[in-house]
């Protein structure tokens, strides 16, 4: 029984690390992203909720809500300190509904970047690559990690 108990402490401590290093790591991915500054004028009907990046990588989160600005696209240009563009993406609106809010979330893997520039274009042009969807999960770190141990 003594075992048992042993074994069942050796588990909770494990979790509790765990759940503690999660929150810890958390903590420290968030306070690395800075704000990037904006170059010009945001478009009408749509509103910036995030813009931010790290020296290696950024995450963006815009709102669109103008239906003038069905079937555009969304031009994103990334800048470093000095000006020069770092990278450009386009991001179809679709069509939007009256009052319809269409929520874009997005990231990209580029070093360096400072300030950003969106504009509202009729014709998609060429997305620079870096540019990703969805961040990666816990998961799907674990899973490379594993991965990774074994080959």
């Amino acid at each position: 029984m003594d075992r048992l108990k042993t074994f069942a402490i050796y588990i909770i401590i494990g979790v509790l690390f765990w759940i503690l290093s999660d929150i810890l790591i958390e903590v420290g991915i968030n306070t690395m992203y800075k704000n990037m500054t904006q170059k010009g004028t945001t478009p009408e009907g749509i509103e910036v909720v995030q813009m931010q990046s790290t020296a290696v990588n950024g995450r963006m989160h815009l709102k669109v809500n103008n239906t003038d600005y069905n079937n555009k696209f969304l031009k994103i240009d990334l800048f470093s300190s000095a000006g020069n563009n770092f990278g450009t993406q386009y991001i179809e609106i679709g069509n939007l509904q009256e009052n319809e809010v269409k929520d874009i979330q997005t990231y990209f893997k580029i070093s360096e970047v400072k300030s950003y520039e969106i504009s509202v274009v009729d014709e998609m042009g060429e997305t620079t690559t870096g540019f990703m969807d969805t961040a990666m999960t816990a998961m799907t770190v674990l899973v490379l990690g594993i991965k990774l141990l074994f080959v």
